[in-house]
């Protein structure tokens, strides 16, 4: 405690390597909480790539659907 107490370098030379602990302690702990992040994302971008391909399946059907509604019409009125 006297040194602490006197010694002005010692000092803060404890401090920083406290200090340090402290840090690389959280920088552990936000690489672990990074790791979920990404696992979470993952997850996600699966469940939007097949939000994605059920939009792309109906407008494809409605575009088919469309399609054959047209050709009728059409044929109707050619043949009048």
């Amino acid at each position: 405690m006297k040194l602490l107490r006197g010694d002005k370098n010692f000092r803060y030379t404890v401090a920083g390597f406290l200090y340090l602990e402290e840090i690389l302690h959280r920088l552990g702990r936000h690489g672990e909480e990074l790791v979920k992040l990404r696992d979470d994302m993952n997850k996600l971008r699966s469940n939007m790539n097949k939000g994605f391909e059920l939009i792309n399946r109906h407008i494809s059907a409605l575009g088919a659907r469309w399609g054959l509604m047209i050709e009728e019409a059409s044929r109707k009125e050619l043949k009048v």
